[in-house]
């Protein structure tokens, strides 16, 4: 699965520009109702499907990222499109600042496992900070388009079958683990166990002897989530870039942990 299979260049546009977040989501519609298999759908129909979806939610997320998408009955395949506002508009983004980036994302009912991967996919990608640079900067569709692409692609790994391993990962920060469960999504790892553990400072501050040496006042988390997962080796690689695009080298990074062992012998699916 490749975003390029999916992004249309019509539905591309570097001037977007709306006083709120509902008229946002009008022009959106339209943007994206620019795309051909799209022609027979009327865009007010799309706009209220853009909109019941911000109903439950807002798609409008940090540091100037939005993803509005939908999931509609008269889509057949998915199609997603792409906006830039220079200004900046109001889309009750979690964070509370303007959304600069807008990727949508029209997808079929019945398909979750897609959709899920292209959110992940798009979300992680729009991570990285040099990527939105050239995004927001592009000034043309075609600029725009195939500097979403060229960031996009996963071609560079082989990711064929191969032998199956256990990743085991330590990690400290909440928000942390929900990006390395979007970069799971996107490589298509739907299967994990995570699980609630204490640093063994936090037991020894319960000991008598030790106590005064641990200061739980601190911003240092003293508990984490440990990550289990069973992943082909291929993947592995594709798997750590990913983390690292987004904490830097984990040599030098004191929030995660990741181990790789082998499989001596798997059977059965939770």
């Amino acid at each position: 699965m490749e975003i390029i299979d999916y992004i249309k260049m019509e539905s591309c546009e570097v001037d977007l520009k709306a006083k709120n977040k509902d008229e946002a989501l009008k022009k959106i519609a339209e943007i994206i109702g620019r795309a051909e298999i799209l022609e027979d759908i009327e865009n007010e129909n799309i706009y209220q499907a853009l909109k019941k979806r911000e109903e439950t939610g807002t798609t409008g997320f940090k540091n100037g990222i939005a993803i509005p998408h939908c999931q509609m009955d008269e889509v057949d395949e998915f199609v997603i499109g792409l906006a830039i506002s220079k200004k900046g508009i109001d889309f009750e983004s979690l964070d509370g600042e303007k959304s600069n980036i807008f990727s949508i994302i029209i997808g079929p009912k019945g398909q979750q496992k897609t959709h899920l991967q292209l959110l992940a996919k798009i979300s992680n990608e729009l991570k990285k900070k040099s990527v939105c640079e050239e995004l927001v900067n592009s000034n043309t569709k075609l600029e725009l388009y195939e500097n979403f692409i060229r960031n996009s692609s996963i071609d560079n790994y082989n990711l064929k079958k191969g032998k199956d391993k256990l990743m085991i990962l330590v990690v400290s920060e909440e928000e942390l683990l929900q990006d390395i469960t979007e970069i799971f999504l996107q490589f298509d790892i739907t299967q994990a166990t995570i699980m609630e553990s204490k640093q063994m400072e936090n037991i020894l501050s319960d000991i008598p002897l030790f106590m005064g040496f641990f200061d739980f006042t601190g911003s240092k988390s003293f508990y984490n989530n440990i990550i289990f997962v069973k992943i082909n080796e291929k993947k592995i690689n594709a798997v750590i870039d990913s983390i690292e695009d987004i904490v830097g080298d984990l040599e030098n990074y004191r929030g995660l942990s990741l181990f790789v062992i082998d499989l001596m012998y798997s059977k059965g699916v939770i």
